[in-house]
């Protein structure tokens, strides 16, 4: 499969990595669709069909986990993508192990460079079950 055919949601309310985040995927190939803010998110997560869905938890309106927690109790069995990762500052082990139980892992994003991120998304997209290691 080549990275044109795998569809990353990315949501993130900081201009400046959303747009270097998304700059540097669509660089490599991956079609990009952005959100900056809660509302926009849960509209485009729950359209579904993502491949990877990168998902800060911190955004104006609703959080990250908010909305895939809204998603879930609405429909329990809907999978708004093959992949959810929360991208967060935060370390807080709450937030850290909200993150594992509804999501695929996290990646804190004061922790890493956009190639760091790029390659934490092709192993989440090529694995089953992601980075071994957070």
């Amino acid at each position: 499969m080549n990275n044109s055919q795998y569809k990353i949601l990315l949501v993130e309310d900081d201009e400046f990595l959303r747009e270097l985040y998304a700059d540097t995927l669509k660089g490599e190939g991956y079609t990009i669709d952005t959100a900056e803010d809660g509302a926009i998110a849960l509209q485009k997560v729950k359209q579904g069909g993502w491949d990877l869905i990168l998902l800060d938890i911190i955004l104006p309106k609703m959080n990250g986990i908010d909305i895939i927690k809204e998603i879930t109790a609405n429909n329990p069995t809907f999978k708004p993508a093959k992949k959810l990762i929360f991208l967060t500052n935060l370390d807080k082990d709450e937030e850290i192990k909200a993150a594992l139980q509804l999501g695929d892992g996290y990646i804190i994003k004061s922790q890493i460079t956009p190639g760091d991120l790029l390659n934490e998304v092709k192993l989440y997209l090529t694995s089953p079950e992601g980075p071994v290691a957070q």
